[in-house]
C-alpha cells in the first residue's frame, strides 16, 4: 500500500526518527532527488533508516579526506552527488 509524501511528511519523519542526520536544506535535496526519480518511472520507498545509511550530508573537506579523493569532481565521478549545502555535500555513500 503506498501514499503520495508531501516534503513536509518526508521532513518529519527525519525529524521523528534521525532528527540529526540532515540539515532541513539537505532533506529538501533529497526529498526533490527522490521525486524527480519517480518521475522517471522508478517507485520509491520513504524508508528513513535505509535513507540514512545510503546518503550522507558531511563538510567536503572530510569526505574528500575519507575517500583519498582530491577534488568535487573526483567525488562526482565516483557515486551521485545529490546537492552542495554551504561546505558540505550530500551524496551517495559508496
Amino acid at each position: 500500500m503506498y501514499i503520495n509524501v508531501t516534503e513536509t511528511m518526508f521532513k518529519d519523519e527525519f525529524k521523528a526518527i534521525r532528527p540529526d542526520n540532515f540539515s532541513y536544506e539537505g532533506l529538501s535535496a533529497l526529498y526533490d532527488s527522490f521525486i524527480e526519480a519517480e518521475t522517471s518511472g522508478q517507485t520509491m520507498e520513504l524508508d528513513v533508516i535505509a535513507i540514512c545509511c545510503e546518503f550522507s550530508e558531511e563538510p567536503l573537506s572530510d569526505v574528500l579526506e575519507n575517500y583519498g579523493l582530491e577534488s568535487l569532481d573526483e567525488l562526482q565521478d565516483n557515486t551521485l552527488v545529490v546537492a552542495e549545502i554551504g561546505d558540505s555535500v550530500l551524496y551517495q555513500v559508496f
